[in-house]
């Protein structure tokens, strides 16, 4: 279940952040890069996930960038990061 959690959390995040003011150039670089990386993921074989593991450090981090201007885009993305863990990302 927990692709599942992390496509849900996706979703609410892409949702917050449409409707949310526009973010600065390096964060939506990074928004970019993490979504990337984290369908990437995804799609792995399970057990195959080694290559990701500064993933939730780079998520921690962006939702600590985002924390004050976008709470809710914090909290999905925190979400993201307690669910890639079930993933053993």
């Amino acid at each position: 279940m927990p692709r599942q959690d992390i496509a849900d959390a996706l979703k609410r995040l892409h949702a917050e952040l449409e409707s949310a003011p526009p973010l600065d150039e390096d964060l939506r670089r990074l928004l970019v890069e993490v979504d990337a990386d984290i369908h990437q993921a995804l799609h792995r074989t399970p057990g195959r996930t080694g290559e990701f593991s500064g993933l939730k450090d780079r998520i921690e981090g962006l939702a600590a960038d985002l924390a004050a201007q976008h709470p809710a885009a914090d909290r999905f993305l925190r979400e993201l990061v307690d669910a890639l863990g079930r993933m053993g990302i």
